[in-house]
Parts: structure tokens; sequence; C-alpha cells
């Protein structure tokens, strides 16, 4: 089975949404979340307010179009991994692969963390993208498996301690300012959750 290459049209859409996106995060980063209207976004992309709407409803939701793609990356991640690991070892190296992001340019990845810390607004969408995020890894997980093998809850409970010590480490990285290497810390989080 071959994949659908996408037409002209999508393809434009795709890059409309990904110059919003990319332009957006760079003001927000710049000028503060709060501090960032929607035509300060737009209008030096020659677009109008009212396609911004066509591609995401929301300024939150602008924020968070890379963590959508991203989930969409780890789940085919999980699918991937070697069939010997274990449920618990493939979702920790599925989410260290996020690492890579953070490795091209650690303060861009510290600027954003810091936005998502700041910003009350982007803390709650943050939480629900994670649990989605989080239901997404543990339906791959249950499917990789196989529910006879692994059942529903126990994929939830396994990704949900996984996700709760990246997030665990990305805190303690973000409370030392950043200036600590990222890596060390998130391993000692995932060794942590093996040891339970």
């Amino acid at each position: 089975m071959t994949e659908k290459t996408p037409g002209l049209r999508e393809r434009h859409k795709q890059n409309t949404r990904a110059e919003l996106s990319n332009f957006g995060l760079g003001l927000f980063l710049n000028q503060g979340f709060a501090n960032t209207t929607i035509e300060q976004i737009v209008e030096p992309l020659g677009i109008a307010r009212r396609t911004f709407f066509r591609y995401f409803k929301s300024k939150e939701e602008l924020v968070f179009a890379w963590h959508e793609d991203k989930t969409v990356e780890l789940v085919q991640e999980l699918k991937a991994r070697p069939a010997k690991e274990s449920p618990l070892d493939t979702v920790c190296e599925t989410l260290a692969t996020t690492l890579k992001r953070y490795d091209a340019n650690r303060e861009m990845a510290f600027a954003l963390v810091r936005l998502l810390k700041e910003t009350p607004a982007l803390l709650a969408k943050e939480c629900e993208k994670r649990m989605d995020r989080e239901l997404a890894l543990a339906a791959a997980l249950v499917e990789r498996e196989g529910k006879r093998t692994l059942s529903p809850l126990k994929a939830r409970i396994i990704v949900g301690a996984v996700t709760t010590a990246w997030t665990a480490a990305l805190d303690e990285w973000y409370e030392g300012g950043g200036k600590a290497n990222l890596r060390p810390i998130v391993a000692r989080a995932f060794s942590m959750v093996r040891e339970l």
C-alpha cells in the first residue's frame, strides 16, 4: 500500500498552518502570550484574521499545534519499538525521543517550557493535551501488545507513570533555570519508575 501524496491545495493548507504556528509561537516567546494579538500574528504574514480561525480555534490551540504532530510521531515510534522490549521500557524509550528537540535547541526548549509554566491559560490546555497524548499512547501500547497480554487499564497506568516521571523531570530542570543537562534528569526519573 502506498501513501497518498497530498495535493497542491492540501500542501498549501499545511504550509499556512505551519507558518501561522511558527510565527505565532515566536511572538509568544518574545513578547509573551497575553501581549500577543491575533492581528500581530496574521498581518505580517499577509493572512486575514478569519483565515487564522480556519486553522486554530484560539491562540491556545496555536501554541499546541506542534503537540498534536508530536503525538502522532510518538505513536508511530511506540509501534516501531522492538517486540522484545517490555511495555514500560517501550514507553520510556518512546518519550525519550522527544529529547531530540531539546538537543537541537536547548534555549528554545527552555523558553517553551517557561511559556507554558508562566501562562495560566496554557497550563490548563497543556493538561488537556497531555491527557490526549496519554490516551493515544496507551491505545497504541494495547494494540502493540494485544489485549490478552496487556489490558487497557494497565496500559493507561504504565503510560501515566512514565508521563508523570517525564513531567517531574521537566519541572526539576525548569526550576534549575534550564542550566542542567535534561537527559540525565529524565534518565533518573525513568529509572525511578522502573524501580516501582
